[in-house]
């Protein structure tokens, strides 16, 4: 019996990613609704904070791009992320907002940490991008 169990614990314990249905402590942190910290006018253009829901344990996520919603699967270790490049999402037209920049900079995220409650996405080691779990505005510059 202990055998089992040592055998049962095996996969973890060699670092694979979770099965589908069953999330790490670490990937489960990652569940829910986060917001994207704006850090230009541009990220919120079209109106909307961009948002991304997770549910790690259909290894899913949906939300919006700040216009249009989208949908598709994440693949997720403790310290990797991978959003499937066949994002769905909706056609509606947003003038003024790069909504294929915000994408594609989705799409080639590879790692992710957790950090004072926010949560950094990154590429090859470089943040790209900041999430709350809840709406921050940006702050407002003084003109002189």
């Amino acid at each position: 019996m202990l055998i089992a169990a040592l055998f049962g614990l095996l996969p973890s314990v060699q670092g694979q990613s979770p099965q589908k249905g069953r999330a790490s402590t670490s990937t489960a942190s990652l569940q829910g609704k986060w917001y994207l910290q704006a850090v230009l006018p541009s990220d919120t253009s079209a109106g909307r904070v961009p948002e991304i829901n997770f549910d790690v344990h259909q290894n899913h996520f949906s939300g919006n791009t700040g216009c249009n919603a989208m949908r598709g699967n994440v693949h997720m270790t403790d310290s990797t992320i991978a959003f499937d490049d066949q994002v769905v999402t909706t056609k509606m037209l947003c003038t003024g907002y790069n909504e294929q920049a915000f994408l594609k900079n989705l799409i080639r995220t590879d790692g992710y940490k957790i950090r004072n409650g926010m949560l950094i996405l990154m590429v090859g080691g470089t943040e790209v991008s900041r999430w709350s779990r809840q709406i921050i505005k940006p702050k407002k510059t003084l003109k002189a």
